[in-house]
């Protein structure tokens, strides 16, 4: 005996949650919601109607087949054609009733729940009509009676399913009568006793159901799939009116031939043609009219364009000029072709935009990319370019031409001084002037800051290339009237051939900036072309950099210390400390050879910060009426941290401030006038004593004289040196002993070697000397023998 299936809490929950998918599946066919409804409900009705007229032929069949067939077996006729006609009536009335629930809104026709509701009451209502056919036919039927009635019942519980399951509710009220219907007169038929013919007309009436959801749900499906097609297509309507309206962009489409159909106001704006005369005109040919001539980019654009039309090949942002109205504008194309249902080439569809501000701002991008936005000459950029062609092209390499570099030697001090809107205006007045100098074909261009350069191949040889460099220095030191200042300025030019210096653009660059240096080495305001040994000399110059960062790091410098000697009673006042390179391999290197390097390359600052500790380390030493005078480079004046460096170095070596005495140049103190004022006070409140050092040479001035706090001058030795031979030199030397008396100043004279020297500094009233004649620069061992025989010799 087989076991009774008992259903587990487990399985219920699982036929639970089915039954629930199911009828949320289903739900959409019966419980219509959304901003659609009205129109899906009138849509149903629609549906249902399409049918009424098949339903209505089905129905005269089946109602006449029946009444043939059981007219003489009934004992009152005059019911069965009542019947009849009552049911091919009734469809007629409810068609009627059904079209008179259908409102129109205006755009479509809608339904109201209640017009549902009333569908759904006729097909009950039609269904218990027909469902009293069987009801009355089957208990005195026969066998064939029987047949026929089960036939026709059975169909049309199908048919009416089938038909009307867009309207769920309906076929449900219209097969589930139908269904009672048939189950009573099977129960009343002397054919169903066993009940297999009941259990059968349940399983179908099921299936029924099931297949009135289904249809039911495909059919709302489609009915949603198309009321969101139809609001993407006035979406997409929105989209292109609003688009055609306020974009700057157009629609285009043309056919097979290439003829503009569908012509819009806004495409006849942008032809500036009316729409009469664009339509069915070719693009390509109107096109071709619009082009200004002489435009080779819009004759290859529109040869483009022509192509992929011809071979079907989309194509993006094709740029081509046209003239419209008598001003030259640019459009940019874009388009796909289109197919009809055979995949056959129905024409074309795209989009044009005007981009004539787009391409101007282009225009002016690639042309501030290639020249100078402050003179108007090329840039950088542009003379890189152009130099390049000096290697690429084979004609280009083998013609000669000269590159000169210039460069302002005073631009930094009136840029300084005057300020930054004056060295513009300096840069753009030398630009245009250099721009005199220019020849067709040549390139001139500001390479950045104060540099220009010229690429020329009208000045290619030698005798050339001096003449033009002549030219431009005079015409770059003529004054400048600037706003309220009168400046004058002057340059120092390089200058290197090709290809006799070479053809590679950066061999030629390296030379003519090498000649440049050398310009500037021999004394500015001057020009030098290309020599191999600057090439030897500048090698030299960069090993002499390398290495003196090495011995930087290695520390292999010495201080020697010259004295300083008092002219009334020659008693030693103390020495000044001079650095010196102990090279590994060259011995003792003096600092004329490699200060500038230091000064160049900024090494200075470090090395500067060695002297200082070292010197103020050696100085303690020694007896304490000795000073030690130690030389700051301009760089280390202006650092921030001069102040700091020279409290550290005192705090270090002990050393009294009052025995330190730092020694500055003009130029240190000319170009920051004011931070050095505040300086050399913050120096002097430490006791720490300033001079001056070479006065004379440089730009000197009363004013910033009379206000610095300054402790001493120190006349340079080249005056010295020329007091015999030279008035000039010993009036200058008259004048500033005589300007350091007036200003409380005390003076010292470099570079003595001579006892006539010396009994002229004397004699003009000279207070302090050092040189040769006093002394060499001896190493810091040799100081205290020096001072023990000094003494001895000053006792003496």
């Amino acid at each position: 005996m087989a076991e009774q299936y008992e259903p587990t809490p487990h399985g219920l929950s699982r036929f639970r949650q089915s039954l629930k998918a199911w009828l949320d599946e289903v739900r959409p066919c019966v419980d219509l919601d959304g901003p659609h409804v009205a129109h899906f409900r009138a849509r149903q009705i629609q549906a249902l109607m399409a049918l009424l007229p098949l339903s209505v032929i089905g129905n005269a069949v089946n109602t006449v087949t029946l009444a043939w067939v059981f007219w003489d077996r009934m004992g009152e006729p005059l019911w069965l054609a009542a019947w009849c006609l009552a049911v091919v009536l009734s469809l007629g009335v409810i068609g009627l009733l059904w079209r008179h629930r259908l409102i129109s809104d205006g755009r479509k026709r809608v339904a109201s729940p209640r017009a549902i509701r009333v569908v759904v009451a006729h097909m009950g209502l039609f269904a218990a009509l027909w469902a009293t056919l069987p009801v009355v036919l089957f208990p005195d039927a026969d066998e064939i009676g029987s047949l026929l009635l089960s036939t026709v019942s059975v169909g049309m519980i199908c048919g009416g399913a089938f038909m009307l399951s867009p309207l769920a509710p309906a076929a449900l009220a219209y097969v589930g009568v139908l269904f009672c219907g048939c189950l009573l007169a099977l129960m009343r038929s002397p054919y169903a006793d066993n009940g297999a013919l009941m259990v059968m007309l349940s399983v179908y009436a099921v299936v029924m159901v099931g297949i009135i959801f289904t249809n039911g749900r495909m059919f709302i499906s489609r009915l949603r799939a198309q009321a969101e097609t139809e609001r993407q297509k006035q979406l997409i309507d929105l989209l292109l009116r609003d688009f055609e309206e306020h974009a700057s962009d157009w629609l285009w489409e043309i056919n097979a031939e290439g003829r503009l159909r569908h012509v819009s106001t806004r495409l006849a704006q942008s032809f500036a043609l009316p729409v009469r005369q664009l339509l069915d005109r070719s693009l390509t040919g109107l096109l071709a009219e619009m082009l200004p001539p002489d435009e080779p980019e819009g004759a290859h654009s529109l040869r483009h364009l022509t192509s992929c039309l011809r071979l079907g090949q989309p194509f993006r942002d094709i740029e081509l000029p046209v003239e419209v109205g008598h001003e030259v504008r640019w459009w940019s194309l874009t388009a796909k072709p289109l197919f009809d249902e055979r995949g056959r080439a129905a024409g074309w569809r795209g989009v044009g935009s005007d981009i004539t501000q787009t391409r101007q701002a282009r225009d002016e991008l690639a042309r501030l990319a290639n020249y100078d936005a402050l003179t108007g000459l090329a840039n950088r950029h542009r003379f890189s370019t152009e130099l390049d062609r000096l290697s690429r092209s084979p004609e280009e390499a083998t013609r000669p031409c000269s590159l000169l570099f210039i460069d302002l030697d005073n631009f930094k001090q009136i840029n300084d001084t005057l300020g930054h809107t004056v060295g513009d205006q300096l840069l753009r007045r030398l630009g245009a002037r250099l721009r005199t100098c220019v020849t067709d074909g040549d390139l001139l261009a500001r390479l950045g800051g104060d540099e220009f350069a010229l690429l020329t191949w009208a000045h290619a040889d030698a005798v050339a290339a001096d003449a033009l460099a002549a030219r431009m220095l005079a015409l770059i030191r003529e004054p400048l009237q600037l706003e309220d200042a009168q400046v004058v300025v002057h340059a120092s030019i390089g200058i290197a051939e090709a290809p006799r210096d070479g053809s590679d653009p950066r061999a030629l660059l390296q030379c003519a900036d090498l000649a440049l240096y050398a310009a500037k080495a021999a004394g500015r305001a001057t020009w030098r072309h290309f020599a191999p040994e600057m090439a030897a000399q500048a090698l030299a110059r960069a090993r002499l950099q390398h290495e003196l960062g090495q011995a930087l790091q290695a520390e292999q410098f010495t201080l020697h210390f010259q004295p300083q000697m008092r002219l009334h009673d020659g008693e030693v006042l103390g020495f000044e400390a001079l650095v010196r390179w102990q090279h590994s391999e060259r011995g003792l290197v003096g600092p004329g050879e490699f200060i500038p390097v230091a000064e160049e390359t900024g090494q200075i600052v470090p090395l500067g910060t060695w002297v200082l500790r070292e010197a103020c380390r050696q100085a303690a030493r020694w007896p304490a009426h000795l000073r030690v005078a130690v030389n700051l480079s301009a760089v280390q004046f202006r650092s921030l941290s001069v102040i700091d460096l020279v409290d550290q170095a005192l705090a270090e070596s002990g050393l009294a401030p009052e025995r330190l005495e730092l020694e500055i140049t003009e130029s240190a103190l000319i170009d920051d006038h004011e931070g050095a004022h505040d300086t050399l006070s913050a120096l002097r409140t430490r006791g720490v004593r300033i001079a001056m050092d070479d006065f004379g040479t440089g730009y000197s001035s009363l004013a910033y004289l009379r206000r610095l706090p300054i402790d001493k001058l120190k006349i340079d030795g080249l005056f010295v040196r020329a007091l015999g031979s030279d008035p000039d030199a010993q009036a200058v030397v008259t004048a500033i002993i005589s300007l350091a008396r007036a200003l409380r100043l005390e003076t010292t004279a470099e570079g003595i070697e001579s006892v006539e020297q010396l009994a002229m500094l004397k004699a003009l009233g000279c207070d302090d000397v050092q040189g040769f004649l006093v002394a060499r620069p001896m190493a810091s061992e040799d100081v205290s023998p020096y001072l023990q025989r000094t003494c001895a010799l000053v006792a003496a």
